[in-house]
């Protein structure tokens, strides 16, 4: 049995914001909810990237 040491990243390829009114609740400092209008949507397109030995060991 062989140990393969990965390493893994997350990458960030695409970031935007859609413009969209929605609630959100925050909370408050005494443990309650408050509601929110928002106007937008803070979008992010990312891969995990993992690296590591690739070789095809037969046994």
């Amino acid at each position: 049995m062989h140990s393969v040491d990965t390493k893994s990243e997350i990458i960030k390829i695409l970031h935007f914001k859609q413009f969209y009114k929605h609630y959100v609740f925050n909370e408050d400092g005494e443990g309650g909810r408050k509601k929110v209008l928002k106007n937008y949507i803070d979008v992010n397109v990312c891969i995990d990237m993992m690296c590591g030995d690739t070789k095809n060991y037969e046994i």
